[in-house]
């Protein structure tokens, strides 16, 4: 009789566990990267194919540390008050949009790959600047809002643009790839976060857990509740003038000091100013 006992796994087939990853929720960064494919082809979509009749095509997006450098990129760095991102797009595909933008070098339209190199320009570079601006703030963006948690307020980011250096490996790098079959040009985009953007990123995916206990108790001066009145303002009028107003007449009027009442006690005055087409109260002051 022959047991048939089951092979050893290959070490292909075995995963190994980053330390530097324990007790973080990178198992669920699959549920950014979907999301944030569909905010980079959107990008290609308002910003290339429907202006220039371009036919880029967004395919896969990655996110993990990096293995290797890219080679042949030149970085970009945008810097605001979380953090640093480093962007990159293969000169292979700069190049394509740049002869959708301006026209193609040749006249018949072909894919620049494996032709010899040609030499860097200042309207390559600010292209660059400009592609890397519209893709970086997609990605931030999308940090911000995930479908999952959604976003208590809108987070506007002003990046600040600088040359950036290649990262080292290990970081974490979103690689997202794009064609233009039309050319038959394929490249990538690279996306560098640092520390404070990649802890940003993971806060957001990180499942809200249920309290634990009795919270306490909220100090007084934020649990009463009180119902603030305006008394807008205060006209005397005759009574003649008031017998002969019809409908459609106007009663001049100006706002002034308006008294905060608070069960029909006279607590504060104030100003009436507008905001955003409201009337509001402000310039609070106390009444001797």
């Amino acid at each position: 009789m022959q047991i048939h006992r089951p092979s050893p796994r290959a070490p292909a087939d075995v995963r190994v566990l980053d330390a530097r990853t324990l007790g973080r929720p990178v198992h669920l960064l699959h549920r950014f990267v979907g999301p944030l494919r569909e905010d980079l082809a959107e990008v290609f979509r308002t910003g290339l194919n429907r202006r220039y009749r371009a036919s880029f095509e967004l395919n896969d997006v990655t996110i993990g540390r990096l293995d290797m450098v890219p080679p042949r990129c030149r970085w970009l760095q945008y810097s605001d008050a979380t953090g640093r991102i480093g962007f990159a797009i293969e000169r292979q595909v700069l190049l394509c949009v740049l002869d959708y933008r301006y026209g193609a070098r040749d006249g018949s339209g072909a894919s620049t790959q494996g032709a010899a190199p040609v030499p860097e320009t200042a309207t390559e570079e600010r292209l660059a600047g400009m592609l890397g601006r519209q893709f970086v703030s997609a990605l931030a963006e999308r940090i911000e809002w995930l479908p999952e948690t959604g976003s208590a307020e809108t987070c506007v980011h002003e990046f600040t643009e600088g040359a950036g250096s290649p990262p080292a490996a290990g970081t974490w790098c979103v690689r997202a790839q794009v064609a233009e079959p039309t050319r038959g040009v394929e490249g990538c985009l690279w996306f560098v976060l640092d520390d404070a953007w990649m802890q940003r990123l993971l806060s957001r995916l990180s499942p809200l857990r249920p309290a634990t206990g009795r919270a306490p108790a909220a100090p007084l001066a934020t649990r009463l509740s009180l119902t603030l009145v305006g008394r807008l303002l205060e006209k005397e009028v005759p009574l003649g003038v008031l017998l002969d107003a019809r409908v459609g007449d106007v009663i001049p009027v100006s706002m002034g000091v308006t008294d905060v009442l608070v069960d029909d006690a006279r607590l504060f005055t104030a100003r009436v100013a507008e905001h955003k087409g409201k009337l509001c109260l402000t310039a609070f002051e106390d009444v001797e």
